[in-house]
């Protein structure tokens, strides 16, 4: 008797505990390359994204003439052969991750058969120049940018990891998100150039009281998106929150009188703020996704 209390107490214990929440997926392998000083990263799960059925729609009724000849010339098609992409900046230098099936021999002769220089390295060949180039890593890891970032790649390969600030804002998405994106230190990290006195050096500028953000996007029915910025102060939040406010509303009177569908696509766009957080949330049944597709195509 004493033995069925102790397992039934212990049952009832263990229903009581919270769930583990699932967090959103990135590849360990891309996730394990990204440099310990990476201040911003956008990625997506171009495996799953396949899926979708905005995806499914724009494949086949867009003619993609330079990427068809990108496949014909290097043998690798993105449409099929990437499986997640993760793009990171510490402001200063980029890299661009991918995962997918590579075959590298033949990749790397046709980049040489098509002029670019292989610089030796170790037991790797990276293709291009000093400023931009690629490299294998193995059979399904591919990394692109400034040689003197990949160098160290090749050196340490498991030393950097996602920075635990970015992980952290990663993990506040919902798992579901094909498209990600996060930034930490402010966007005067990334360090973005722009002509003095135009309209986005002032956007740029006001801007500067950011200190982190979110982006997640679904694409599994319709659109789903949400960005969450959080800003100094709650002053600069509104900031934010107004500026995103009037971006809707002035979009919204410049719908054309015959796209009356793109007045539902705004009213579905909602933006609150909390304190120093500003949240854009936008949540497009597939019908309307569809229309806005077809609007999009007809240009």
């Amino acid at each position: 008797m004493r033995t069925l209390v102790t397992i039934a107490l212990a049952l009832t214990l263990a229903g009581c505990q919270a769930r583990k929440q699932a967090v959103l997926h990135i590849d360990p392998a891309l996730e394990t390359l990204v440099p310990s000083d990476t201040v911003f990263v956008v990625g997506a799960n171009l495996e799953a994204i396949r899926d979708t059925p905005v995806y499914q729609k724009l494949l086949s009724r867009m003619p993609l003439p330079q990427l068809d000849e990108f496949t014909r010339q290097t043998g690798l098609d993105p449409r099929k052969d990437l499986s997640q992409i993760l793009s990171c900046s510490n402001g200063k230098h980029g890299l661009l991750l991918a995962r997918g099936k590579f075959n590298r021999a033949d990749l790397e002769a046709r980049l040489q058969s098509k002029g670019a220089a292989p610089l030796s390295y170790k037991n790797y060949r990276l293709f291009g120049t000093e400023q931009a180039a690629i490299f294998f890593l193995n059979d399904s890891t591919a990394v692109a940018g400034p040689a003197s970032e990949l160098r160290p790649i090749i050196d340490h390969p498991s030393s950097g990891g996602m920075p635990v600030p970015l992980r952290d804002l990663l993990r506040t998405l919902p798992t579901g998100d094909q498209i990600y994106a996060a930034l930490t230190g402010g966007l005067g990290g990334l360090n973005i150039a722009a002509p003095p006195n135009s309209n986005l050096s002032t956007v740029l500028q006001a801007l500067r009281s950011v200190q982190t953000a979110t982006l997640g996007m679904d694409l599994s029915h319709g659109l789903i998106a949400t960005a969450e910025v959080n800003c100094a102060t709650e002053r600069d939040a509104k900031f934010v929150h107004d500026m995103v406010k009037g971006i809707v509303g002035l979009g919204r009177l410049n719908t054309p009188d015959k796209q009356p569908e793109l007045l539902k696509l705004y009213d579905a766009i909602q933006v609150t703020q909390q304190q120093t957080s500003t949240r854009a949330q936008a949540d497009i049944p597939q019908e309307l996704a569809d229309k806005f597709l077809d609007l999009w195509l007809k240009r």
